[in-house]
């Protein structure tokens, strides 16, 4: 039976911080916005932008929306590439599948942007499954995706034994919410825009400080199931 590991991309697969928050920037200088402060503009790094540009600098859900489509204007020709891969992710990668995990990707992104960053460094043939937002059809918030995610995968949450051997890996809080709401084992990565505090917070059940940290736990996991 394969076991399943499903990653958010933002901050747990690629550093995508400098490309959104100029897009963040361009959007916001387009409509004589005020820039917010650098702390402010990480929490930008997560949740969807739109409800993030009403939470942060005060806008209307319409405006908000206006806003958006100049952000896309610039983040899907320039801002989805001023993005890099952490060291030790293609490693990783590599092992979850030469283990035979079933890996998949599960991000608030946009799908479409999802796949060009993905085949953009190469990191598409790791993944079964790739599932991202679709705003056209309601499909914005975490839960709703990964839930998508665990639906299309076809993979089941538990071992015949009953123990979970489905993972949810993300950076932020709306990742592991949605990983424990679902009955995913929920991997909180410290490397990536959301603080220990948040993920503790949120019932994280391990965290990683970094890539490598990701396999220990998996193989930890798999010695656990196997005593």
């Amino acid at each position: 039976m394969m076991k399943t590991v499903l990653f958010d991309l933002d901050g747990t697969l690629t550093d995508s911080r400098e490309g959104i928050v100029n897009s963040i920037k361009y959007a916001l200088n387009a409509f004589d916005y005020e820039i917010p402060d650098e702390d402010t503009l990480q929490l930008f790094l997560g949740p969807p932008i739109v409800e993030s540009f009403q939470e942060h600098c005060g806008m209307t859900e319409e405006e908000a929306r206006i806003a958006y489509k100049k952000f896309q204007e610039r983040y899907g020709t320039l801002g989805k590439f001023e993005n890099r891969v952490y060291d030790g992710i293609s490693e990783l990668l590599t092992k979850l599948r030469a283990e035979h995990y079933y890996v998949a990707v599960a991000t608030a992104k946009p799908e479409h942007f999802a796949r060009e960053i993905l085949d953009h460094f190469y990191l598409t043939p790791y993944f079964n499954l790739i599932v991202g937002a679709d705003t056209a059809s309601g499909l914005i918030h975490k839960e709703d995706i990964l839930k998508k995610a665990l639906n299309l995968s076809r993979q089941p949450l538990q071992d015949k034994n009953g123990r979970r051997i489905a993972y949810m890996v993300g950076d932020r809080k709306y990742d592991v919410e949605s990983a424990n709401a679902l009955g995913c084992i929920s991997i909180g990565v410290t490397y990536g825009y959301g603080a220990e505090s948040e993920l503790l917070a949120a019932n994280a059940e391990y965290l990683c400080d970094e890539p490598d940290e990701i396999a220990m736990t998996l193989d930890l996991e798999e010695m656990m199931v196997r005593r």
